[in-house]
């Protein structure tokens, strides 16, 4: 009974040698996967950081043209509602073809307080509009509405259209979009 019993034993004691290696390896193997999940995670966060990164840069730049576009639609709508309060150089030709440039001024009748003629307003008009582009002179620290390069300037203009009948109002200007300037533009038709 005795030797049954050793048997036993030693029977039970080989069992447990031979499953302690396949246990060691077994941790090995865990310790290794487990480096390669914190890698694996690693590189997720990662990508995931970059593109919130472009998504934060494109979001400004998004944002950027959206106030660019409302500066060029308020500069459109303050000059169509000059032109309509002046109907008499709408019906005329005093808004035929105009253009923004640096240097104008206003009239000699603003500056004496006299009486000013329709065409004397509508070059006063072209004044106002020109200085939401142009720095009036003397100015250091100017900034216009619109952007602008030396390729593509920011620039208003008024054009008619004689077999329409209607005056085209529009802007222009420059956008740089991934370091390239591009030429934007709006305009819209005012009917006398």
């Amino acid at each position: 009974m005795n030797k049954s019993l050793k048997d036993r034993d030693s029977c039970s004691a080989g069992s447990r040698q031979r499953q302690l290696p396949a246990a060691a390896t077994a941790a090995g193997r865990e310790s290794g996967i487990g480096l390669l999940e914190v890698l694996i995670a690693v590189i997720l966060l990662s990508v995931g950081f970059l593109a919130a990164a472009r998504m934060q840069v494109q979001g400004m730049r998004f944002s950027q043209e959206a106030y660019t576009l409302s500066q060029a639609k308020f500069m459109i709508l303050d000059m169509t509602e000059r032109m309509r309060v002046n109907r008499e150089a709408l019906k005329g030709t005093a808004y035929r073809s105009m253009s923004t440039q640096s240097g104008t001024s206003n009239p000699s009748c603003i500056a004496n307080e006299t009486p000013c003629t329709p065409t004397d307003i509508a070059a006063a008009d072209l004044h106002a509009w020109s200085q939401n582009l142009h720095a009036p002179d003397g100015a250091s620290d100017f900034t216009p509405l619109l952007p602008s390069s030396t390729s593509i300037p920011a620039a208003g203009t008024i054009t008619y259209d004689a077999a329409e009948g209607a005056y085209n109002v529009g802007v222009q200007w420059s956008e740089s979009i991934d370091g390239v300037d591009t030429a934007r533009s709006l305009s819209v038709k005012v009917f006398p």
